[in-house]
């Protein structure tokens, strides 16, 4: 589509020529700071030399451990759970009676180390079997009435400890029944027959792995080190060098120079990371000590490697953020330092989750910092890792990091002509002096960052509460949930930014030719949002199951109950309204402060898609392609009136009429069977439908064409107001 320059606001036409070259300037920046900072000689050091010596060192100290931990293995006691104490009292016996005793070279050889046991009766709390699954002992015992009796041993299958105690304590009975038949030969006595050995093991499981409790916290480590030197040198260090003032005198955005310098943190400790991922894995390959991470597993743990890697960006992008913001309100190298210590010993803290047992991915931590993405590696390496707790983590984790990068960009630079910093945490904190048309780019991001846990958390708890309620008050609360989440929290962020709501919301109201054919496109493109639905289904993209689909069913048959008002009211009118302010008003004319019009529709639109793959406690990928799509034609009809007024038609008349169709679908039968089997709908509907959304957008576009947007509503580039 070509833009007439001569309809732009002066400051928009004057950076028309500029904005061209947008995405190749910022690339120079990228380049430049990281070319700066990878010739400094410490950061040399950091990414090579430190994984070079340091991993040889770490794994003969591995290798020492588990020499002597092996050694000492023999002290602890062996946990044995029986079913009875009579069954309890005759295994100690045994074990115990001197003919059961290794013999003395075997006792020599093990240095005077004999293992001990500890006989327990689990009746109590569970079976023996039972209490071998959940470790509260090492070994299950039963004993069978006979002559012989029949010992019967149960190990946890994959488990090392369960595993040598089993083999331990058959050794025992095996030299028991050979000293009495050595006795019974020599004297002919009659001793008390010793028991048949019955040896077997329980559960399915293979060997642990150590890689999920070891390499979280080893993440948490590793891209902490690799990223606390960038991120002060380029922040801090500007500062101390004197080179603050003609940075920000460049004629570049702000928000460019603090991406360009996130993108050179995110690559150093990426960088580092690797490094030292690569010489730990190696270094223990050589050392013969890998299966004893891996669990036993032979070769080179290739899989997981890429699954650390993966997430190595993740953790990369979380920490690089947070340490840039931090570093940003420093005064000083010195003072940077000061802010990081902390930061660094209480970021251990979380990372020892990964060690204990029990503590899983889901519910509030899934959006708890740092610890959801520290559980969430550890689940992907034991691979227990779940789609929808999956999906939040790195959601939100971004919303952090980009929150983050965000507060760095809003008081790095301020102060470049004293060059000290001048903000406080608290000044964080305060409201502008001056309102503003619109919200900036970095109020934007952290509302983002508050929108993916606020909907997540109120969603799931109104999950909970949902079985059991009226369809009405259902319907009432889901309503409620989309105005406190996707409505309150916007806002809220508008008032504290003294941001004008008519311009935030664009309120203006276009001409009713614009109604018309958003009217249009809304009875029409509905086609186009289910025909994606169905090829991702038959592509294999989703997750959607036979008991999912039944769920569905049902709910749709439970929505027919309702009356067709608070349907449309519910599920039409309020998030028309509330997510066309959202993503059409508030985030729209935030990201057209940096981004030009057709890249801030597509951001937009991924947003909107993203936000209705999470469905509750279901994850639904299907929807992200359709609501992209929809998305994108909103987030048009937005910049081509100026007015968030004919998107909220379109997305009313879209919902209206499929929640419509929905209810009657039985008196409507005109659709066919297959549309409730999401196959294909008829080409007739398709030809025609698509001719109704053409002539809706061929509408907009010739009734739009007079529209200009007014100079005084449009905010300032940032690019301009840095420089």
């Amino acid at each position: 589509m070509a833009l007439d320059s001569s309809k732009l606001p002066p400051e928009r036409s004057a950076a028309r020529p500029r904005s061209l070259g947008t995405g190749r300037r910022l690339l120079r920046l990228c380049q430049k700071e990281l070319r700066e900072t990878l010739r400094d000689r410490r950061t040399i050091i950091t990414l090579l030399m430190m994984p070079l010596l340091v991993y040889p060192l770490l794994s003969m100290a591995l290798n020492r451990f588990l020499l002597s931990a092996a050694r000492e293995a023999d002290q602890i006691p062996y946990a044995i759970g029986v079913a009875t104490d009579e069954e309890g009292t005759a295994l100690l016996t045994w074990l115990e009676s001197p003919l059961s005793q290794p013999p003395q070279a075997i006792v020599d050889s093990s240095n005077g180390r004999v293992a001990k046991f500890d006989v327990i009766n689990t009746s109590g709390d569970s079976p023996p079997e039972d209490a071998l699954k959940a470790g509260m002992v090492d070994l299950a015992a039963f004993i069978d009435d006979g002559a012989p009796p029949t010992i019967r041993l149960r190990s946890l299958k994959g488990n090392n400890v369960s595993e040598a105690a089993a083999r331990i304590v058959t050794e025992r009975l095996h030299w028991l029944r050979l000293s009495y038949a050595e006795a019974a030969a020599s004297t002919q006595e009659n001793y008390l027959p010793p028991p048949r050995i019955d040896l077997g093991n329980v559960g399915d499981a293979e060997a642990p792995s150590m890689l999920g409790t070891i390499v979280p916290l080893v993440l948490v480590l590793m891209t902490i080190t690799g990223a606390v030197y960038p991120a002060i040198d380029l922040t801090a260090g500007e500062r101390e060098r004197g080179t603050m003032e003609s940075l920000m005198a460049s004629p570049v955005p702000r928000t460019f120079i603090l991406f360009s310098k996130y993108v050179a943190v995110v690559t150093v400790a990426l960088l580092t990371a690797i490094a030292n991922m690569l010489a730990m894995f190696t270094t223990l390959w050589i050392g013969g000590l890998l299966p004893l991470i891996t669990g036993g597993e032979q070769g080179f743990p290739w899989l997981e490697i890429v699954q650390i890697l993966l997430l190595l960006v993740l953790f990369s992008a979380f920490f690089s953020a947070v340490l840039l913001s931090l570093t940003s309100f420093a005064r000083s190298f010195k003072e940077a330092q000061a802010y990081l210590i902390p930061i660094m010993l209480l970021s251990l803290t979380p990372g020892m989750l990964s060690l204990l047992p029990g503590v899983t991915l889901s519910g509030p931590l899934a959006i708890a910092p740092l610890i959801n993405i520290v559980l969430l590696a550890r689940e992907v390496l034991q691979g227990t890792a779940s789609a929808l707790p999956a999906v939040v983590t790195i959601f939100s984790t971004i919303g952090y990091a980009g929150a983050a990068v965000a507060v760095a960009s809003m008081c790095f630079g301020v102060d470049a002509v004293s060059r000290t910093s001048g903000q406080t945490f608290a000044s964080m904190l305060h409201r502008p002096k001056k309102h503003s048309p619109s919200p900036s780019p970095q109020t934007a991001a952290m509302t983002l960052a508050l929108l993916v846990p606020a909907y997540y958390i109120i969603s799931n708890s109104l999950m909970r509460i949902v079985p059991g309620l009226d369809i009405g008050i259902v319907l009432v609360l889901s309503a409620v949930t989309l105005i406190l989440v996707f409505g309150l929290i916007p806002l809220l962020a508008a008032k504290f930014t003294k941001s004008a709501l008519s311009t935030t919301y664009q309120l203006t109201m276009p001409n009713w030719i614009s109604l018309v054919g958003a009217l249009l496109i809304g009875m029409g493109a509905w086609v186009f949002a289910h025909e994606l639905f169905v090829l991702a289904q038959q592509l294999g993209i989703g997750i959607l199951d036979e008991e999912k689909i039944a769920k569905t069913q049902k709910t749709v048959e439970n929505f027919k109950l309702a009356p067709a008002w608070l349907l449309i009211a519910c599920l039409a009118l309020t998030p028309a309204v509330i997510e066309e302010f959202c993503f059409r008003g508030f985030l729209f004319t935030s990201l057209r402060n940096i981004l030009s019009p057709w890249r801030t529709i597509f951001a937009t639109a991924v947003l909107f898609g993203l936000f209705h793959v999470i469905t509750g406690n279901t994850l639904l990928v299907e929807r992200f392609l359709p609501t992209t799509l929809l998305g994108i034609i909103l987030g048009w009809l937005a910049f081509r009136t100026g007015s968030v007024w004919p998107g909220v038609l379109m997305h009313f008349t879209h919902n209206a009429l499929l929640e419509l169709v929905a209810k009657y679908q039985d008196q409507l039968t005109f659709l066919g069977d297959g549309s409730a089997d999401q196959w294909h709908l008829p080409m007739t509907w398709l030809a025609s439908l698509s001719l109704v959304t053409l002539a809706g957008l061929a509408t907009v576009w010739f009734g739009s064409r007079s529209v200009t947007i007014d100079p005084s509503q449009t905010p300032k580039p940032v690019g301009q107001a840095a420089a």
